[in-house]
């Protein structure tokens, strides 16, 4: 793969040669930041790495594979309030499709709904105009063709102010101007401004059938709380299949139309997906022991060092365990602090929660140091600046004198400390799964001992998110995934700090970081981006809007020894361990057939390596 580096130069709207030229390496761009194979005209993705396996079997048709959601989503749509979920992007992965997908070994550009696209230059404008062409070959799950006017409607239907997605509306409504159908299977779109992540985000939007998102926003969010339109991928839903409250059923369409596709074959390869609602971890775990569920993955610390370890069914091989590091992007989590009202609309105040947080007695008495402190928004990634932002640890003192100049000087007579308004100082930690208090309780005795009456209170975690949507928390634990490149804008953008229901949930605001962002849109060298994004991190880290938690960089998975996997068992920048399993295993009948003799005549099987670094 060509790896040239694009031109050593970064540029504004100033109409000059600089700005023509940079546009003019744009027209080759690239995620990686290097050229394409061709100067100009339609592209195709060329010949990538294939990323099924070839050993890949569908034979076993009458076993579903489970997965486990703590709590039933609140919708199902991907759009509108309340659907900036995970276990809610899993289920649209699997069932629709976009244009163009970045291939998870190379990081390039590869074709999906669209056969070829074209990026053109307007130089004088200072913009760019995108094409795509749809493959003919693509339909949607009742049988018609996906074409252009498709593409079109998902669009609009991402702008409209009635659907209540205003990061939708920031994304795709101040980017780019109307598409144009061009005919019924090409559609081009011409961007608003420079940005040279735009290709990459209308390519990436999902796709979905004109004739049923051309609705109006009421109707569009009501009619598919509980319903999945038909998509064009790899899996569908039955009406019947859907339990609200207790679990979804997918099932894998055997009229797919990328079936045979080069970056389709040998992966999707279970017939049916299952997602079942289990809120307690303990009663996941007895029940994946018991073999209700097919692999389980363990996000305790305590259970990995202590228990597993002793586990007969592990020390008999029938139960495989794993520790698989690979290249993917790490989010961040923590604390998330309410800026918008007192107590935390004071820096000082945000500061001194942080230095309270005791992550110390955390690592040493429930994470057994299997983790590493989040010093950056951007954990774990050269994009970030862990190594010059100060170390927030746990620091009672200064705590201490960061609330007493913030005016927290005396404590009442249950010991509590009194702000400048005379309150005491209360807070209330909401949290939706059984399995955190745990934590919680440990951490509480900190900012109990600080004067901090630290309540907590366990809610249905539904009613929990739509309280963070609508922003009626003081303090929330909130975990973030992570893009492969970041887009700091739809955190930290100050336009979306008094709006509900999008990803700015502290209230953030700050200039310098809108200038920043405005500035990274338009930056095509990839040293000057990730020096953007550690000035980014530097001014949000400062301001303390998080007291940042933990993160690991691998995935912990035991798994009963029925499956068929590829060798790295992960691609290489696959973040969501669970639907890497739904794209690259399968269910291996020899494999059944050795474990099932094998648990009858009490026979050991081999254990094979445990920590697997296959990017190393």
């Amino acid at each position: 793969m060509p790896t040239a580096r694009l031109a050593q130069r970064r540029f504004s709207f100033l109409g000059s040669i600089a700005t023509a030229l940079a546009l003019a390496l744009l027209s080759g761009l690239r995620l990686d930041g290097t050229t394409a194979r061709a100067e100009g005209g339609w592209e195709d993705g060329g010949n990538p790495p294939l990323v099924g396996d070839p050993r890949a079997s569908r034979e076993v048709k009458d076993r579903a594979l489970p997965m486990v959601w703590r709590a039933f989503p609140p919708t199902l749509r991907k759009e509108g309030p309340n659907s900036n979920l995970v276990t809610i992007s899993t289920v649209h992965r699997l069932c629709y499709e976009a244009l163009i997908s970045i291939h998870p070994e190379t990081e390039e550009f590869v074709p999906w709904l669209a056969k070829e696209w074209k990026i053109e230059t307007n130089e004088g404008a200072g913009t760019q105009t995108f094409s795509f062409r749809v493959n003919p070959k693509a339909r949607w799950s009742d049988g018609s063709p996906v074409t252009a006017k498709d593409v079109y409607y998902s669009w609009w239907h991402r702008v409209q102010e009635d659907r209540n997605d205003p990061s939708n509306m920031m994304v795709f409504g101040e980017s780019y101007e109307e598409p144009v159908i061009v005919d019924d299977l090409t559609i081009k779109v011409t961007t608003k401004k420079l940005n040279w992540r735009l290709f990459h985000y209308f390519g990436g939007m999902q796709i979905y059938p004109e004739k049923y998102i051309h609705i109006p926003g009421e109707e569009y969010l009501q009619r598919y709380n509980w319903e999945l339109m038909p998509g064009s991928g790899p899996y569908s839903m039955k009406p019947e299949h859907l339990k609200k409250g207790q679990s979804l059923t997918l099932t894998r369409r055997d009229d797919w139309w990328a079936e045979d596709e080069p970056l389709s074959k040998n992966t999707f390869n279970f017939q049916r997906i299952k997602f079942i609602v289990i809120r307690d971890q303990e009663l996941e775990y007895e029940k994946f022991k018991a073999g209700e569920l097919d692999y389980y993955r363990v996000t305790r610390a305590q259970r990995w060092v202590e228990d597993i370890p002793k586990e007969p069914l592990i020390e008999k091989g029938w139960i495989q365990k794993r520790k698989i590091y690979n290249q993917a992007p790490h989010g961040f989590s923590g604390f998330c602090l309410n800026m918008r009202k007192p107590p935390f609309d004071d820096r000082r105040v945000r500061q001194a929660f942080s230095h309270l947080f005791n992550r110390e007695r955390l690592m040493e008495k429930l994470f057994f140091n299997e983790y590493e402190f989040i010093d950056s928004y951007f954990p774990g990634r050269d994009w970030g600046s862990a190594d010059t932002n100060p170390k927030i640890r746990f620091d009672p003192d200064r705590a201490e004198e960061l609330l007493w100049e913030a005016g927290y000087k005396t404590r009442n007579d249950d010991g509590y400390l009194v702000g400048p308004d005379g309150k005491q100082f209360e807070i209330a930690l909401n949290y939706g799964a059984q399995s955190w208090e745990r934590i919680w309780l440990v951490v509480r005795e900190d900012y109990e001992d600080a004067g901090i009456k630290f309540n907590l209170k366990l809610i249905d975690p539904s009613t929990l998110i739509k309280k963070i949507g609508e922003r009626q928390f003081s303090v929330v634990f909130q975990s973030w995934g992570a893009l492969l490149f970041p887009n700091p804008e739809t955190s930290w953008r100050s336009t979306l700090a008094d709006q509900p229901h999008n990803n700015n949930l502290t209230g953030f605001k700050n200039e310098r970081v809108d200038e920043l962002c405005r500035k990274y849109d338009v930056t095509i060298d990839r040293a000057e981006q990730k020096k953007i994004i550690r000035e980014v991190d530097s001014i949000v880290f400062n301001e303390h809007p998080y007291a940042l938690a933990w993160y690991g960089g691998f995935f912990r998975l035991l798994f009963w020894d029925r499956f068929g996997h590829p060798d790295r068992y992960m691609t290489r920048i696959g973040d969501v361990p669970e639907e890497q399993v739904a794209l690259l295993w399968w269910f291996d009948p020899a494999k059944e057939a050795a474990l099932q003799e094998a648990m009858a005549a009490d026979r050991q099987l081999p254990q094979s390596e445990i920590e697997v670094r296959p990017w190393d």
